[in-house]
């Protein structure tokens, strides 16, 4: 494989793919059909699921788990532990803490950061995102957050507490977008969209 450092041990599946210079560390597993792009860094005991595709400058690290279609799209950078159900996608420039949990069909867009430690220098971990999120570009969640399933963040949020309702949430700190309270808002009226 060229310009690659790839470890003795590693496994993979039907029609692998890789760039160049890329670093897969020891007891890496990966499916079928799995393609991982250039200048990228993979820890060990790494576990990719079919059809899983790591892009250009990832950094992975220690024991995450991704299941089948996994997209790390590039420059994604994430901590020790952190488990990605089927079909989740992460865009270019998420950073992910130890730990974090992204469940099935999530979505999150570029630049989302999970935060792993509180104003009080606590370090926390264990951040649940739920089945079909959908989290904006640039978003924030705090340590240890869980958001359910079928949850809207709106781009540049943060989230800093657990959302449990399926809905909308935008701000900072997010709220609930009540949407027919929206279309009543000083925003929406004076910028022209009312008669």
């Amino acid at each position: 494989m060229g310009n690659n450092i790839l470890a003795d041990d590693l496994r993979t599946g039907a029609n692998f793919k890789i760039g160049h210079f890329t670093i897969i560390g020891k007891g890496c597993v990966f499916g079928d059909n799995v393609t991982i792009g250039s200048h990228a860094v993979i820890g060990d005991d790494v576990h990719l699921g079919d059809g899983s595709v790591v892009g250009n400058y990832c950094e992975i690290g220690k024991g995450l788990r991704a299941g089948a279609k996994v997209v790390l799209q590039g420059r994604i950078r994430t901590a020790e532990g952190c488990v990605i159900e089927d079909e989740a996608t992460l865009k270019y420039g998420t950073i992910l803490t130890s730990k974090v949990l992204i469940k099935k069909k999530a979505f999150l867009g570029p630049n989302v950061i999970t935060l792993g430690s509180t104003h009080l220098h606590e370090t926390k971990h264990g951040t649940v995102i739920g089945e079909r999120c959908y989290i904006g570009a640039g978003s924030k969640i705090a340590a240890s957050v869980a958001i359910g399933d079928d949850i809207t963040i709106g781009a540049m949020g943060f989230v800093n507490k657990d959302l449990k309702e399926s809905g909308i949430y935008v701000g900072v700190p997010v709220k609930p977008l009540r949407q027919k309270d929206y279309w009543k808002s000083k925003d929406f009226v004076e910028g022209g969209f009312e008669q």
